[in-house]
């Protein structure tokens, strides 16, 4: 069993409400994620399944640690007929999107064995559209246009953040993502923001894979909840629109 000792009266609340939504609001550094963690090991405690948990925060830094604390609190896992254990998905929002386009990216046009572009590489896209497509007159910096493509994207799908900078530049950027997108998918490349449009364009599209997913993922939780963009809430949503925990 799951040693509580170490949580006060109101984490082990959120560690024992299993069903339904949960929402933890403490200031930094009070034990939040660690109530997380312990909340994954009850879970586990009470007999489901690792594998229909998922916990999901921001950088790959916390992932590990996250993941760590998890295994530190589950030393003894559910095991497979195989005897491998059952292990918890514990990642970011961007390698989450990985899993599940690895999977299904096909139905979109893309074959799974698709490339991520580096910053640089996604530079030079948008450097060959710019060239292809504006006259010698036209003055754009790439990295402005590339750094305003990204908050195209992460406001979608509902577009409701407010894009800033010059007007000119982001009626530009606006101009050439239909190009920079086709360059990229004739290249069986994305970027690191079409990592969650393609996965929300795929639940959209393809309501089969977004189904498998939710019947995988039935425990929802997210670290650092309140950073979320607009493409994050919307994935976290949809994942979680059926179960809500």
């Amino acid at each position: 069993m799951t040693e509580l000792n170490s949580l006060n009266s109101e984490q082990r609340k959120a560690v024992h409400r299993i069903d339904g939504p949960v929402l933890i609001l403490a200031g930094a550094g009070t034990g939040k994620t660690n109530t997380i963690t312990h909340r994954v090991a009850h879970m586990v405690d009470q007999g489901i399944s690792p594998e229909n948990i998922l916990a999901v925060t921001f950088t790959n830094k916390a992932a590990r640690e996250m993941q760590k604390r998890v295994t530190k609190l589950i030393p003894n896992p559910p095991k497979r007929e195989d005897g491998k254990p059952l292990k918890s998905t514990v990642c970011t929002f961007h390698s989450l999107c990985v899993r599940i386009l690895r999977r299904h990216i096909d139905k979109l046009g893309y074959k799974r064995n698709f490339v991520i572009y580096s910053e640089s590489e996604q530079l030079g896209v948008v450097k060959k559209v710019l060239s292809a497509i504006t006259g010698k007159d036209v003055k754009a910096d790439p990295r402005e246009l590339h750094g305003i493509l990204s908050r195209i994207k992460n406001a979608e799908p509902n577009g409701v953040e407010k894009i800033f900078g010059n007007e000119e530049t982001i009626a530009l950027a606006g101009h050439i993502r239909g190009h920079y997108d086709t360059a990229l998918k004739a290249a069986n490349a994305v970027d690191f923001d079409d990592l969650l449009v393609l996965t929300l364009r795929l639940f959209k599209e393809h309501p089969e894979s977004l189904r498998e997913c939710r019947e995988r993922y039935l425990y929802v939780t997210v670290d650092e909840y309140q950073d979320t963009n607009a493409a994050q809430y919307q994935l976290m949503n949809q994942l979680s629109k059926e179960h809500r925990n």
